[in-house]
């Protein structure tokens, strides 16, 4: 079983609740994705990261251009934007591969890359180098003490970076996110996130390259 069909199994068995729920939108639904129990699940945390990464690579490979950092709202972004900088710090330090080996990841066919991210990738491009990835967390309010930050941690003016949400619905928390990013001066490269419930939020971010991992319709919901 692939890293995305565990996921799937695991959002299945752990994250799907039924009965009678008021979505962060204000919209009502029998069917709630509780997606932190999978983020704060060891392997849910290590599958979704590794995912993400994948993600990352292609949007990197496509543009030419590295991707700086990956945040998100507090809370719901907090162990994900933390586990994927963690292992792209590993990754990216992991020892030189031998003399004779091949300097970057095996290529993917397109259509296994477009499967993966959404993304149409050309199939000989080369694999970015891995780099370290900056975390950041995103507040619905500036905090009234400390550092009075709306944003945690220090990202560049002008650095380029991926959104997380565990769960979109309409769309509206994570435009807001985005327009705190771009307040501060950061380049929306991207909004990935897990699960896409499929009630207006594609629409909504469609223009900053939106790439849910899956859409409620795939649950059977």
């Amino acid at each position: 079983m692939d890293a995305r069909s565990r996921l799937k199994a695991l959002i299945t068995e752990k994250c799907v609740l039924r009965g009678e729920f008021v979505l962060a939108s204000g919209l009502r639904s029998k069917v709630f994705f509780d997606c932190k129990r999978i983020t704060l699940d060891p392997e849910g945390l290590h599958l979704i990261a590794g995912l993400i990464l994948e993600m990352i690579d292609d949007l990197g490979r496509r543009d030419g251009r590295p991707i700086d950092a990956i945040g998100g709202p507090t809370i719901g972004a907090d162990p994900v934007v933390g586990h994927v900088a963690g292992r792209s710090w590993e990754r990216a330090h992991r020892p030189a591969a031998p003399a004779g080996w091949p300097a970057t990841a095996p290529a993917r066919d397109e259509a296994t890359a477009a499967g993966d991210t959404g993304l149409a990738v050309p199939a000989d491009h080369p694999a970015p180098a891995p780099r370290p990835l900056r975390g950041f967390l995103i507040r619905k309010e500036t905090k009234d003490h400390g550092t009075q930050r709306i944003i945690e941690n220090e990202i560049p003016r002008g650095a380029r970076v991926v959104i997380f949400e565990d769960v979109v619905t309409t769309g509206g928390s994570t435009l807001e996110a985005i327009r705190k990013a771009q307040e501060v001066g950061l380049e929306v490269a991207g909004v990935i996130a897990i699960v896409d419930r499929e009630q207006g939020g594609a629409e909504s971010l469609a223009r900053f390259r939106y790439l849910p991992l899956f859409k409620k319709s795939e649950f059977g919901l």
